[in-house]
């Protein structure tokens, strides 16, 4: 691991340039064209747990109406929609969530990447939609939105199309700096995945100078309204208690509840043992 460090920092200034490069180009061929891939044995790779494993999926499947992500979809993103949804049930089981029956959900998503999950994050919110006339408004923010991604396409070109197939026009994405985001009152933010660590953003391409995890939390608890809930997933056992000690310091959140965030319902589910999820309410 102290290799892996090191080797991280000698990617400083490529970072930088490729950074600054994709910031100006700004490169889109426009929205992505969807590709379906069968779903037929999912869950081939589990040796034991492969029945319980196909129910569960099954019960997301109709309790969150994945049937539209299913016709068209590949495997792994479905895969990983489901991932979340069970997470999101476990990680919130027996809590009351923060939703008023006098007012429709106003969400956010921090760090969206190319929203691959955002179908999945709207039906967990509908779902759990108290107002019956008011909407469930999600936006999804990304500061590196125009790196390339599979069919020489950029993280717009895949979020565009992932959002638009919610059916829910209330969905958006935008490419901004969550830091300077002045949008308020949010019932709820997820931080899925957040860089906390150095090493960490420079392995994932991003430059030292954006590098901001006590600015994020302190945006955080500006965006969210009294009540509210920070929701948190991290990749390793290192990175959930960093944010725990940057949630703690900033001192606006509560911890309501911390636990793992393990799921077999993706095929890299060995990989999932170290993910831990966090839950916060506003003070």
């Amino acid at each position: 691991m102290n290799l892996l460090r090191l080797l991280a920092f000698t990617r400083i200034p490529g970072n930088a340039c490729s950074f600054l490069l994709r910031r100006m180009i700004r490169w889109s061929r426009g929205k992505a064209v969807l590709r379906q891939e069968p779903k037929g044995d999912l869950f081939a790779y589990l040796n034991s747990g492969r029945h319980d494993a196909e129910a569960r999926a099954a019960e997301l499947s109709v309790r969150y109406d994945l049937e539209p992500l299913a016709r068209l979809s590949t495997r792994s993103r479905y895969q990983k929609n489901l991932y979340l949804l069970d997470s999101l049930e476990k990680a919130t089981r027996g809590l009351s969530l923060p939703f008023r029956e006098d007012r429709g959900i106003l969400a956010m998503d921090i760090g969206s990447q190319d929203w691959y999950y955002v179908f999945a994050l709207e039906r967990w919110l509908r779902k759990h939609n108290r107002s019956n006339r008011e909407p469930v408004k999600l936006t999804g923010i990304e500061l590196d939105a125009y790196e390339l991604c599979a069919g020489f396409r950029s993280r717009i070109d895949y979020a565009t199309a992932y959002a638009e197939q919610t059916g829910n026009p209330d969905v958006r994405y935008v490419v901004d700096d969550f830091r300077k985001w002045r949008e308020q009152g949010h019932d709820i933010l997820f931080l899925f995945y957040p860089l906390v660590l150095r090493y960490q953003q420079l392995l994932w391409g991003l430059p030292l100078h954006v590098f901001d995890p006590e600015g994020i939390v302190a945006n955080a608890a500006v965006s969210t309204r009294s009540g509210g809930w920070l929701v948190v997933f991290c990749h390793t056992i290192p990175e959930h208690k960093r944010f725990l000690e940057l949630c703690r310091k900033n001192g606006a959140f509560t911890l309501l509840r911390e636990g793992e965030a393990l799921s077999t319902l993706v095929d890299f589910y060995a990989e999932t043992r170290d993910r831990r999820f966090s839950i916060w309410v506003k003070t």
